[in-house]
């Protein structure tokens, strides 16, 4: 029976570790330009960051070259490991430089980044050090697109298999379609990743923003992160090109890559064809339509234009699980409670960088269930269900399937968990659903106007894992600790 390729997990673990210690040294630069002390703490943390790095690479070079096809054992352990060891060694600027003395918060906050969940535990984020306020967005921007699909193009130099990485990075319908040729869609997907961050950089300059808020407002856009550098979000700025612009950033964002690389290459409008995208467009202008008549109607608000840009900035950011907000929806009524947590559970398309089940697997489960009804009439004929003119294969139908119970499951049980750590039944609810789909805040005193600073150790510690979870697509974690998994 072939043995547990432990060196592959060390190699690559370490590989990904000395790539965030050049990255923190991005963060260094903004504070060595605005002249901060934090910049010392940030150059220690990589020092740190790369000699560890460089230890785990150098105990994974000894295996042989040559060496057996790697299992999902190894591949899973490595993702779920990448992103824990990365959220770990993020905390080290934080730590050092005492913006985030104590460790539980430091840890919070930066797995909140490379989860890209919008959460946060601080109370008086304009006092923070523009140099790890860059970091905060920049780990983010990071973790949105997944720094290990970054290094895929690497594997085979290790003996790994991009594919497998791809497909514990990314669970889901995409995965076969996108297995067999992942390198050059990598390739493709970061292409448009930067790109999008390049454009989306300069037309927030042109706003009322300066050059350090537009920088980190894009990195937090575009990743569907939702990290601000005010505390009172994007409605700080009171400026609707701001809202506007982020609102277009946003969406692109929970916009499959590959489909938006396709139109702004080859001019191709396959993007519009797509139906898990015209199902995402739909769902946004239903939601849009529906919360502007209804905040007009019942006098929450007034004027046209400002509730459409309001309504459609909070659908947006609902949808790709980005934690901005312009403002607090809890003030409008329960019923909003309601659309948003349903909005923030079926979220952006299949490749991209939003959180949540994805639109893909709503589509699958209402054709499913409208089968049903049509099976009930002719019982013997012969239906398919079909995803832009492609049949759905029974596996991937089961594993969609698999998925949505695990997912709805796991934040059931997540919300009797957190109740028991002194959140009301709304907070609990509204924290677990969020945080599985990386959304950031809840409801009550988690909801927009709040920050998590108040939650128990524990709940900070049990949400740290559900970020995790819910970032690495629930199969990817939770095979971890299934025995039958581990045995040879």
């Amino acid at each position: 029976m072939q043995r547990f390729n432990y060196q592959f997990v060390l190699n690559t673990v370490g590989l990904l570790l000395l790539i965030e210690a050049v990255f923190m040294l991005f963060s260094a630069f903004v504070g060595e330009y605005y002249n901060e002390t934090a910049v010392n703490s940030i150059y220690l943390s990589a020092l740190i960051t790369s000699g560890s790095g460089a230890i785990l690479t150098l105990l994974g070079r000894k295996r042989k070259r040559k060496s057996a096809k790697l299992t999902k054992r190894e591949v899973y352990l490595t993702v779920t490991l990448s992103w824990l060891m990365m959220a770990l060694f993020g905390t080290l600027p934080y730590l050092f430089s005492g913006a985030i003395p104590s460790f539980t918060n430091a840890f919070f906050e930066s797995m909140c980044g490379f989860t890209t969940t919008g959460s946060s535990t601080l109370v008086n984020i304009e006092a923070f050090p523009r140099s790890l306020h860059f970091w905060r967005s920049f780990t983010q921007w990071i973790g949105g697109f997944g720094i290990i699909i970054f290094v895929m193009s690497f594997m085979p130099v290790f003996g790994g298999s991009s594919g497998q990485f791809y497909e514990a990075e990314a669970t889901g319908i995409a995965e076969d379609q996108f297995r067999p040729r992942v390198k050059e869609v990598t390739k493709h997907m970061t292409f448009t990743y930067l790109g999008l961050t390049v454009v989306g950089f300069i037309f927030l300059l042109a706003g009322p923003m300066d050059a350090f808020d537009a920088a980190c407002h894009t990195l937090s856009a575009i990743s569907t992160g939702g990290f601000s550098t005010k505390q009172a979000s994007i409605a700080f700025f009171n400026s609707p090109y701001t809202e506007y612009v982020i609102t277009i950033i946003m969406f692109f964002g929970g916009t499959n890559f590959m489909l938006l690389y396709t139109f702004f290459t080859r001019f191709s409008f396959s993007l519009f064809r797509e139906e898990e995208f015209r199902w995402y467009v739909g769902i946004i202008m239903l939601f849009t339509v529906g919360i502007t008549a209804l905040l007009l109607s019942t006098g929450e608000m007034e004027g046209l234009e400002q509730t459409f840009r309001t309504a459609l900035f909070q659908v947006i950011a609902a949808i790709t699980t980005t934690g901005y907000a312009t403002v607090d929806f809890q003030l409008w009524g329960h019923v909003y409670w309601l659309l948003f947590l349903a909005m923030i559970l079926f979220c952006g398309c299949e490749g991209s960088t939003s959180g949540g089940m994805k639109i893909s697997r709503l589509v699958v489960l209402s054709k499913s269930s409208f089968l049903v009804f049509k099976k009930q009439v002719h019982p013997d004929a012969l239906y398919r269900v079909k995803l832009n003119g492609k049949v759905i294969a029974g596996e991937t139908a089961s594993k969609i399937l698999a998925f949505v119970f695990l997912y709805l499951s796991l934040a059931a049980i997540s919300t009797l968990i957190l109740s028991f750590t002194g959140m009301t039944f709304e907070e609990s609810i509204g924290v677990s659903i969020s945080t599985i789909s990386s959304y950031g805040f809840g409801l009550g005193s988690y909801g927009p106007s709040g920050t998590f600073e108040s939650a128990t150790v524990f709940a900070k510690y049990y949400l740290t894992f559900l970020m995790l979870v819910g970032r690495l697509e629930v199969f990817t974690v939770l095979s971890l600790f299934i025995p039958s998994f581990w045995r040879r």
